[in-house]
């Protein structure tokens, strides 16, 4: 693991940061990140991340690229969010994980990848796999690559993570149990515990 770089992460040169492998991490109010703050109830945690470096070592079906600048981002935070179901708040656990190739400019975004997915079907035509493939690449459309983002000797590294925490909020929020359901369920239940058994009142009427 590369050395800790303690420069500002809203301005930092990514390319050095992947070619000496170093280390970026903190932490972010989530109050900060406008954009996804926008549709959010307010929001009182902290975003945990980690950035780090690299320069891609393999090829191919690897999904990584050979001598090519990499970031690996991870991110943790509880988003607070509004159940569409119930409309009572809860705390949505995120703890995402990506890796990022960087390239010069948006012209260099669609180049290599599709080249080298072009020599991926080749060199795996005929093989006794194929159907394991495909399925898998229906399964995953960008072939499990890296996703190509532009970088810059000023990249702002709080605004790729926060891109990575909107990515995370489901499309419709919502509880597995909505508190109302679950103490309503409850109440159902101790009704039906007090309730007499009905084979039982059967039988008290056959005895009269």
């Amino acid at each position: 693991m590369g050395a800790r770089n303690l420069a500002d992460p809203r301005n930092i040169d990514v390319f050095a940061l992947a070619k000496n492998g170093s280390l970026m991490e903190g932490e972010t109010a989530l109050v900060r990140f406008l954009r996804l703050c926008e549709d959010l109830p307010e929001q009182n945690g902290l975003a945990v991340w980690q950035v780090q470096g690299s320069i891609g070592q393999g090829t191919g079906k690897t999904g990584v690229i050979s001598g090519q600048p990499l970031l690996h981002l991870h991110v943790r935070a509880d988003l607070l969010l509004d159940c569409q179901r119930c409309g009572q708040s809860f705390a949505f656990p995120v703890d995402a994980q990506a890796v990022l190739q960087l390239v010069e400019s948006e012209a260099d975004l669609d180049d290599e990848l599709s080249v080298l997915q072009e020599e991926d079907e080749d060199s795996f035509s005929g093989n006794e796999d194929e159907d394991e493939d495909d399925e898998n690449a229906a399964a995953d459309p960008s072939g499990g690559y890296p996703e190509k983002v532009v970088g810059s000797r000023h990249f702002d590294l709080l605004a790729q993570i926060e891109d990575e925490l909107i990515l995370n909020v489901p499309y419709v929020p919502r509880h597995d149990v909505c508190p109302g359901a679950q103490a309503s369920a409850a109440a159902e239940q101790e009704s039906a515990e007090r309730r007499p058994s009905p084979f039982a009142v059967l039988e008290q009427l056959k005895r009269k």
